[in-house]
C-alpha cells in the first residue's frame, strides 16, 4: 500500500485490546455526553474559536459547524471539497479558518460558508495544521513534510525538517517555540519560528500521534499502545508516564499543566489532574475510536469515528 494512502488510513484502524481501570475521582468537574452530529463519516478534527462556534471535519469532505457550544450541528456542503478527506481544521476568527487533505490547503473568509485552494507545493497528504495568530501558521505531513506561512497562507513554504518520518502533529507555545512528532518516535523542536528543527531524542521508536505543551517547559506526547511521554524541561528528556492501558492514543491536550485529557481508541477517555503523575479512566459514552480533542477554557470537544462528537462541560 503506498505510504500516503498507509498514514491516512491508519487512523481508522486503531485496533486492540480493551481494559478498564477505575474512573477519576473527580467525575463532577467534568462530564462528556454524546451529541447527535447529523452523519457516520469518520471525523478527524475539531476546533472552536470561542465557547460557541466550532468547525468538525472528516472524510467525504466534511464540514461540520455549531454556533451554540456543540449542542446541534449543521453540515456544510462545499463543491470545491466535496471530495477530500479532510484530516483537520483551525480558525483564528469567527470567519477566518483553514482545513487541510491530502496535499491541499482550503481557506473561508466566511466562516466556512465558502472555501477556495491555497496554493502549497507539496503532493504530500497533509495531516495537522496550527496557526499562531491570523498569519503565521504550519501544516505536517507525509515524508517529513513540514509548510509554514506568515500571511494567512496567501503564500506557504517548505521548511527543512531533516525528517523522513510521517509527521502526525505539530504545536507552538508561541510565534517561535514549537514540536512536531510523528512516526518511529520522531520529535521535532524549534525556537526559531521553524527556521531550524532540532531532532529531540523521545527514547522510543513506535508511531507518536499527538504532542501538546501547556507551557515551555511543560510537555506531552502521546501515541501507539497507550504510550504517554513527558518533559519538564522544553523536551530536552523525555519520560514515560504510567498507563496501563494499551489503546492507541490519539490526541492529547492540557487546561494547565495540572489537567489534562488524552483520547483513543474504543472510546478511551484519560484524566489527569497533577500533571500525569496518575492517569485514569474516565466515564466514556461510546466505544468508537476517538482522534481529537480540543479545549477553550471550561468546555470540551471530542471527535471520532462514525460521526461520533463528545461534548464536555
Amino acid at each position: 500500500m503506498p505510504q500516503t494512502k498507509h498514514f491516512l488510513l491508519l487512523t481508522v484502524l486503531l485496533i486492540g485490546g480493551l481494559a478498564y481501570f477505575g474512573c477519576s475521582r473527580d467525575t463532577a468537574e467534568f462530564q462528556w455526553q454524546q451529541v447527535d452530529s447529523g452523519t457516520e463519516v469518520h471525523l478527524y478534527g475539531v476546533h472552536f474559536v470561542d465557547a460557541k462556534h466550532g468547525w468538525a471535519v472528516g472524510t467525504e469532505g466534511t464540514v461540520l459547524t455549531t454556533t451554540n457550544r456543540g449542542t446541534t450541528w449543521n453540515r456544510s456542503s462545499v463543491k470545491a471539497i466535496s471530495k477530500n478527506v479532510l484530516t483537520h481544521v483551525n480558525f483564528t476568527t469567527p470567519n477566518n479558518g483553514w482545513v487541510i487533505s491530502r496535499g491541499g490547503v482550503f481557506y473561508t473568509a466566511s466562516a466556512g460558508k465558502s472555501w477556495n485552494p491555497q496554493r502549497v507545493n507539496t503532493s504530500a497528504g497533509l495531516l495537522d495544521i496550527h496557526f499562531v495568530n491570523a498569519a503565521a501558521g504550519w501544516a505536517v505531513g507525509g515524508r517529513g513534510t513540514v509548510l509554514h506561512t506568515q500571511n494567512g497562507g496567501n503564500r506557504w513554504e517548505k521548511q527543512r525538517s531533516y525528517s523522513e518520518q510521517h509527521l502526525w502533529n505539530v504545536h507552538f507555545v508561541d510565534s517561535k517555540h514549537g514540536w512536531i512528532v510523528g512516526e518511529a518516535g520522531e520529535v521535532l523542536y524549534t525556537r526559531t519560528s521553524g527556521q531550524k528543527w532540532i531532532r529531540q531524542e523521545s527514547g522510543v521508536e513506535q508511531p507518536l500521534f499527538a504532542v501538546h505543551f501547556a507551557n515551555l517547559t511543560h510537555g506531552w506526547v502521546v501515541g501507539t499502545n497507550g504510550l504517554i511521554l513527558h518533559t519538564s524541561d522544553g523536551g530536552q528528556t523525555w519520560q514515560r508516564q504510567e498507563n496501563p492501558m494499551k489503546q492507541h492514543l490519539r490526541d492529547v491536550t492540557f487546561q494547565d499543566k495540572k489537567r489534562g485529557w488524552a483520547v483513543g481508541e474504543e472510546g478511551v477517555i484519560l484524566h489527569t489532574t497533577d500533571g500525569g503523575k496518575i492517569w485514569e479512566r474516565y466515564p466514556s459514552p461510546t466505544t468508537h475510536n476517538l482522534l481529537d480533542i480540543y479545549l477553550f477554557k471550561n468546555s470540551g470537544w471530542i471527535v471520532g469515528e462514525r460521526g461520533i462528537i463528545l461534548r464536555g462541560f
